[in-house]
């Protein structure tokens, strides 16, 4: 019985931190005229608002590892959820200048917090990696979703004010660091818990791969760390500019943003179901998530008016598996869970950072043609290069375990 409450108690954690990871970044878009406004930002530099954030995410990704090192992969959790809150809280209180220097440290806070997901997943559920990674990947994009969609109806509520609108997203951040306090210490005094303990064969490896693994020269963590890249422009590139495809056939804003609207939801869903059907071998489901990106991708630049809020749900479906996909063998390409933030720390670092890429070239490639059929079937190629991709990374994260596999054997000979 202790042994559940356990694992429930981190499940709860792990997913009410994942949560908190994304609604300081949503929040904003909604709401960036009133804060203009207030503010006298220009356009673009109310556009830094929303983009620094996820620079960071790439940016300070391997300070986790380095962090996890140093005091442990609970401790610094918890330390990431302490400064999200109390950046995301101090934020809008006074000018510009709190207002960006805080969303710099919301922005460090959400990169160490999502790199270490990986790594608390596949140490505290070591049998149910692709199911816990699949919860907590819809944790994240519900969290998006949450975020821009409740923080207007807030400012209404709260008299109009867009600094409470801002601020109250501090009160979950807060929450979860609550439970996170709360269940760690029971949960680590619990340790028998079968699924606190890594597998037998991972037991086995010697504890100076830790310190001697990285994944830099990792063929394999390179593999991953594309893909997550890859993967990560196919959605950032149609989440800047599939409204705008439609816009530019005629469609009134609000249709349009309709269907980046869908284009979000489904990607909920997929995420949740991905990497169940991936347990054992994830390279089928990464080719059936690129494919159902890739053909909608060529349908919208093709024949975007035939059936519109189809091509946006398929490509939803697409983009959230793959999301929830890259995750899942970012997990897994370590040799070892203690050596996961270092992977995950790379994959973030170099995959967001490629991913920012993407939203600038479509631009790029629609003022060069006057058009977005080039830029969009441009996406198919990119597409069609991440599944070469993505099925190598597929196949590499299966390796370490192959490895412990032998090693475990051999020692037990």
């Amino acid at each position: 019985m202790r042994g559940r409450w356990s694992a429930a108690a981190w499940l709860a954690a792990v997913l009410l931190a994942a949560l908190n990871l994304r609604p300081a970044i949503a929040s904003v878009p909604p709401i960036v005229d009133a804060i203009r406004d207030s503010l006298g930002l220009s356009g673009s530099a109310a556009g830094v608002l929303t983009s620094v954030p996820v620079v960071c995410m790439g940016l300070f990704a391997p300070a986790a590892a380095w962090a996890a090192g140093r005091w442990g992969t609970g401790p610094t959790m918890a330390f990431a959820l302490a400064l999200l809150a109390a950046a995301t809280a101090v934020r809008p209180l006074a000018g510009a200048g709190l207002l960006y220097a805080a969303t710099v440290f919301a922005g460090v806070a959400i990169a160490v917090g999502g790199a270490l997901m990986p790594a608390l997943v596949r140490t505290r559920f070591p049998t149910r990696v692709g199911p816990v990674t699949g919860l907590y990947t819809t944790a994240l994009i519900s969290g998006a979703l949450i975020g821009a969609g409740g923080t207007e109806p807030l400012r209404t509520a709260l008299g109009g004010s867009w600094r409470a609108a801002l601020a109250i997203w501090a009160v979950p951040a807060v929450l979860a660091l609550v439970v996170w306090l709360l269940v760690r210490p029971s949960s680590e005094a619990a340790r028998p818990s079968s699924e606190a303990a890594p597998p037998s064969s991972e037991a086995a490896l010697p504890a100076a791969v830790d310190r001697d693994w990285t994944p830099w020269r990792d063929r394999g963590a390179w593999l991953v760390t594309l893909y997550m890249g890859g993967q990560s422009l196919l959605y950032y590139a149609p989440l800047a500019w599939l409204a705008a495809r439609y816009t530019d056939l005629g469609w009134a804003a609000g249709r349009a943003g309709g269907l980046l609207a869908l284009f979000s939801a489904t990607q909920v869903a997929a995420a949740l179901v991905a990497p169940a059907l991936a347990r054992r071998d994830p390279r089928p489901a990464i080719v059936a998530g690129l494919l159902l990106a890739i053909v909608p991708l060529g349908l919208i630049a093709v024949t975007p008016l035939s059936a519109p809020a189809l091509w946006a749900a398929l490509l939803g479906i697409g983009v959230g598996a793959n999301f929830a996909l890259a995750l899942t063998v970012v997990g897994q390409i370590a040799p070892t869970p203690a050596a996961t933030p270092k992977a995950s720390g790379m994959a973030f670092f170099v995959g967001y950072l490629l991913a920012s890429v993407g939203p600038v070239a479509v631009g790029f490639l629609h003022d060069l043609t006057g058009g977005f059929r080039a830029p969009f079937l441009a996406l198919v190629g990119f597409g069609l290069v991440t599944l070469v991709v993505g099925v190598a990374a597929g196949n590499a994260s299966l390796a370490p375990h192959r490895e412990a596999d032998r090693a475990a054997a051999g020692r037990h000979a």
